[in-house]
């Protein structure tokens, strides 16, 4: 019986960010991560802002997490 070796599947890296109320400068650290490594995956866990930076996080090409509450 022939033994099969499955392919490996290919990953990608992924980046995780804390941010709390970061609006002003999480734009930048993401293109600033794009720059050097842009095919990663980056997450920006938004710690129960008060401000936009989920938004904008999101709008920089990020996948946001939302706390519920800051810790």
């Amino acid at each position: 019986m022939p033994l099969h070796i499955q392919p490996k599947k290919q990953t990608r890296p992924l980046v995780i960010i804390p941010a709390y109320n970061e609006e002003d400068s999480i734009a930048g650290v993401i293109a600033g991560i794009r720059t050097h490594l842009n095919d990663v995956d980056i997450v920006v866990v938004n710690d129960c802002s008060t401000d936009d930076t989920g938004q904008v996080a999101t709008q920089a090409g990020a996948i946001v997490l939302h706390m519920p509450y800051n810790v």
